[in-house]
């Protein structure tokens, strides 16, 4: 009868490379404490996140006329592979398969300053988390909404309808994030920063201590001036109240020559011009009768 080989040769014998999962960690453990294990490899840097410049520092806010679903973008035109990511399935044929230009319109442009494109950015995520969990978790709710316990009665079409009727919410969910609601919310400026930036605007380069600092100011933190810009001025009362800090305006404004010379290039209204030109140019010329 043949015995149990335990060598670490060939001969299906047991070796170091068939201990398991936890012996390995249990030797790894001990070399490292006693010195015999191999150097670690050095972390690799955790590399920035690179953006264009300018962007964050404005947000567009689009609602489709027909359905009243909304969608966010950092660009005043909608890029429909990013779109559709926004836009969850909420039942059979009630989520469109392409995304018609004609059938949306802007509802809304925030602009938050010069140089604040982060604090645009950190808007435009939590008001996306908030609007998924308005599509996703309406049924936590049910027993203190009224509105959402009818939903348990409707059916699959007409709840999916509602859950895609999101302008109200929407509305509702940028006067709050705009307010300063949620954890990390950059909305809020600290009044160590905001001393220490006047300071450098006045060139002093003396450093005050931190206690010092909230000593002059209080220790109250302040909220950032926005503006928001309505296509209709009247969704704005959908939110309840809204903070000091925002400023209405009725009216979209205009483009910017940068952006819209990259929403044509986008849309190819460019070569649609060159062609139709061209066109233009080989038709014949036509003749003035004697």
């Amino acid at each position: 009868m043949g015995g149990i080989r335990r060598g670490g040769g060939g001969g299906g014998g047991v070796g170091i490379r068939h201990l398991s999962k936890k012996a390995k960690a249990t030797a790894a453990k001990y070399a490292e404490r006693n010195g015999t294990a191999p150097p670690k490899k050095p972390a690799k840097p955790m590399r920035e996140p690179s953006f264009p410049e300018g962007h964050g520092e404005k947000l567009w806010v689009f609602n489709h006329i027909e359905a009243d679903h909304v969608l966010y973008s950092h660009e005043p035109y909608i890029r429909s592979h990013k779109a559709k990511q926004q836009m969850p399935y909420t039942g059979k044929k009630l989520v469109p398969s392409k995304l018609r230009k004609d059938y949306w319109r802007p509802l809304a442009m925030i602009s938050f300053g010069e140089g604040l494109g982060p604090v645009g950015r950190n808007v435009f995520q939590k008001l996306r988390e908030f609007k998924k969990r308005h599509e996703l978790e309406w049924a936590t709710t049910a027993q203190d909404d009224d509105r959402t316990q009818k939903m348990y009665n409707m059916s699959r079409e007409e709840r999916g309808k509602a859950l895609n009727d999101q302008r109200g919410n929407s509305v509702a969910d940028l006067a709050a994030v705009l307010s300063g609601v949620g954890k990390g919310n950059k909305m809020w400026i600290h009044p160590t920063q905001k001393l220490l930036k006047e300071e450098e605007a006045e060139g002093k380069e003396e450093q005050k201590a931190d206690e010092e600092i909230l000593a002059e100011v209080g220790g109250e933190r302040q909220l950032r001036e926005v503006t928001v810009y309505w296509a209709n001025a009247q969704d704005r009362f959908y939110a309840r109240e809204w903070s000091d800090n925002v400023t209405h305006v009725v009216g979209l404004p205009p483009m910017t020559e940068k952006e819209r010379v990259k929403m044509e290039a986008l849309m190819g209204i460019n070569k649609a011009v060159e062609v139709k030109e061209e066109v233009s140019t080989e038709q014949p010329q036509p003749t003035v009768a004697a």
